[in-house]
């Protein structure tokens, strides 16, 4: 399994590393959404800053994962990681309105939330034993990567990638791509 740290800055350096082995380090760009990456499906919607909008995002991005066709065993995972970056958003910020970005590629599901940048400090992760904020480091055993992208003036977007591939016989025109 891979472990990713969260980074600041415009280019942020991501680490991954499989059990057991050292780190690497990647330089990526602010966001793996802005590569050059071929997504066979998008959708990017907002919501408002409420609890209730955790289970609405949650149930969107299920939706869609279903509709594109990617396989079962990644859609508890990505339930969880968007729960918990959404959450973090929300308790951490003073954003009245919060992004959300679901991108895949034929092996790999992209999550991004994008706050409006007002709270004070960015995503840090905390000790296994600590009584609270453990989100990050759940985060942190799902995905292959994840980190953090600070646009200035514009938020924070904290991202993630999960390994899953889409189901066998799905077309590009099959599920059109949706959102802005």
């Amino acid at each position: 399994m891979n472990r990713s740290h969260p980074a600041s800055g415009p280019t942020p350096a991501v680490s991954s590393a499989a059990a057991g082995s050292t780190a690497a380090t990647a330089t990526l760009p602010a966001s793996p959404f802005e590569a050059d990456a071929v997504f066979l499906h998008r959708d990017v919607f907002r919501l408002p800053a409420h609890g209730a909008s955790v289970a609405a995002a949650r149930n969107r991005i299920g939706e869609r994962l279903r509709q594109w066709g990617v396989g079962e065993p990644v859609h508890d995972d990505v339930a969880l990681v968007i729960s918990e970056l959404f959450t973090n958003a929300l308790v951490h910020t003073d954003s009245t309105e919060i992004t959300c970005r679901l991108q895949t590629t034929a092996e790999t599901v992209y999550l991004a939330i994008t706050d409006q940048g007002h709270g004070t400090v960015g995503p840090q992760v905390r000790e296994p034993d600590a009584e609270s904020g453990r989100g990050l480091l759940l985060v942190n055993a799902l995905a292959e990567l994840w980190g953090v992208s600070n646009e200035h003036g514009h938020g924070r977007t904290v991202w993630a990638i999960l390994s899953a591939g889409l189901a066998a016989g799905l077309s590009d025109e099959s599920a059109p791509t949706t959102g802005c």
